[in-house]
């Protein structure tokens, strides 16, 4: 009986949470797809001037694309695509696009490449896109107990018992650039947490990584309509008349 009660204690001891890797994340995101643009001349981007007119058409990354890829994680998560449709009613009602489209998954590229970055762009244009806001993100998980993770020993313990929490942390990274002449308009950052609460035999991450996802991209949209609202306010130098060079 004691080794028992010495089991169960060591169980709930273990359980202590861990915490989400920050650095890592911060990390995965500057190696996974570093931003390059494929003008080498750096004379060229400083001379690079606002040029879009409100509203203008915007094309976004694909989830299946910005997301980064773990072994265990889907590659999009329900929800995600519903919140990037849902900045685009702000935008619209806010002036700043007339249209946002994501990007067919047919059109682009699976590789991380030093070309990944063109090949957005390139699929930007073949939709006649503007503007393109390219994105990224990582996610982080923690796994956890509660003291009622004693009970996972017993059968009701472990299939009726919610004693194993799954928290997830979702970092979104993106910025919209003109798709013809790759003046940065906006670049910033969004967190988001999720979180799950099961017994042992059907506690699942996926749940808590959905959420976090969501959230991030609910929290990045509120930056993405207030810096429309700038992009709006602030005008801009008369359109091109050729596509540009790409």
């Amino acid at each position: 009986m004691k080794i028992l009660i010495g089991v169960l204690l060591g169980m709930a001891a273990s359980g202590c949470q861990a915490g989400f890797d920050r650095a890592g994340m911060i990390g995965q995101l500057q190696q996974d797809q570093p931003i390059v643009f494929d003008d080498a001349d750096i004379l060229r981007i400083e001379q690079a001037r606002p040029q879009l007119q409100c509203p203008f058409r915007l094309a976004v990354v694909p989830p299946t694309l910005f997301n980064h890829r773990v072994y265990g994680e889907p590659g999009e998560t329900e929800g995600q695509r519903r919140e990037i449709m849902a900045w685009g009613d702000r935008l619209r009602r806010e002036g700043v696009v007339s249209d946002l489209i994501i990007i067919p998954d047919i059109l682009t590229s699976q590789s991380h490449s030093q070309n990944s970055i063109k090949d957005i762009r390139v699929a930007a244009a073949r939709l006649q896109a503007d503007a393109v806001l390219i994105l990224r993100s990582t996610t982080d998980t923690d796994a956890y107990v509660n003291p009622l993770s004693v009970l996972d020993l017993t059968l009701v313990g472990m299939f009726l018992v919610p004693a194993h929490h799954r928290d997830a942390l979702t970092i979104v990274e993106g910025m919209v650039l003109d798709n013809r002449n790759q003046y940065v308009y906006f670049a910033g950052s969004a967190e988001g947490k999720g979180a799950t609460l099961a017994p042992l035999a059907s506690v699942d991450a996926k749940d808590a990584v959905k959420d976090s996802r969501c959230e991030a991209l609910k929290a990045f949209g509120e930056l993405l309509v207030r810096e429309g609202r700038r992009i709006n306010g602030a005008g801009a130098a008369p359109r091109y008349d050729t596509p540009g060079q790409r």
